[in-house]
């Protein structure tokens, strides 16, 4: 067998979050769903694809680049690409590469990040200041979930906020990210945008004092990509999700008339 990574896309709004959940709960998540693509494509048992994620993503939150690992049987890779496509709901296969049997995907060099949220009622000055507070290396503790055990002190290499189109589209880039941090640090760049809260509130809670500013909504966060040092991979000739795409699209163009003629 073979272990190989590959890049998977999703919209959020399809998924109850990227792990598995109880099977009592009858949520369909990005996993269950790459579990069924592959027992129906692939030779391998469940039990044995041993299936890891780069990044966990909760419900609602899409990704255009995150990373999983698997063992397969294929030894085409594009025709693994191919196949998986052609029956999957939801999950786009994009790229691949061989690893070893010690790689692990949660080890990653860097993390992309984006949140779009509407422009309306926003004080752009205000809201790039605010962004610009939570570079570098702070302690992040009022703006994450708490994970026992794990530090809250780290750094976010980036935070870079433009316009377009009526959105206002925020930019991170760091090593890692805690759990829920970017969407309440987005909740509170919002809240200073609108005048809701002040900065010196946010430079408040990052020097320790108790509160938070809520949580933004999960819908507007893409996880865009995870990298990895000396780890290229392979994208076909041929796109191996044409056909689903030009669907896709077909049915967005839909609801975009729909909108419009409201």
């Amino acid at each position: 067998m073979r272990r190989v990574a590959v890049k998977i896309a999703y919209l959020g709004d399809e998924f109850s979050g990227s792990q598995i959940q109880p099977s009592e709960t009858n949520l369909r998540t990005v996993a269950g769903e790459i579990l069924q693509n592959l027992a129906l494509v692939d030779h391998v048992p469940p039990e044995k694809t041993e299936l890891k994620f780069a990044s966990r993503t909760d419900a609602g939150v899409s990704a255009l680049g995150n990373v999983i690992t698997f063992y397969t049987e294929f030894k085409d890779l594009g025709l693994l690409l191919r196949a998986a496509n052609s029956i999957s709901h939801g999950v786009y296969y994009t790229a691949i590469t061989e690893v070893s049997d010690s790689f692990n995907p949660r080890m990653a060099e860097k993390r992309f990040y984006r949140y779009v949220t509407p422009d309306r009622r926003i004080d752009i000055e205000k809201f790039k200041a605010a962004a610009r507070l939570f570079e570098g290396h702070h302690d992040y503790k009022r703006f994450a979930k708490n994970e026992t055990g794990k530090s809250t002190v780290m750094a976010i290499d980036y935070v870079r906020v433009t316009q377009e189109d009526g959105m206002i589209i925020t930019d991170f880039r760091a090593d890692y990210f805690l759990w829920n941090m970017i969407r309440r640090i987005m909740a509170a760049i919002i809240q200073v945008g609108k005048g809701m809260s002040s900065l010196d509130d946010v430079k408040a809670k990052l020097a320790g004092e108790d509160g938070t500013f809520g949580i933004a909504k999960p819908d507007g966060l893409t996880l865009l990509d995870v990298t990895y040092p000396d780890l290229e991979f392979w994208k076909p000739d041929f796109c191996p999700y044409e056909k689903r795409i030009r669907q896709d699209l077909y049915i967005d163009h839909l609801k975009l008339l729909f909108h419009k003629s409201l």
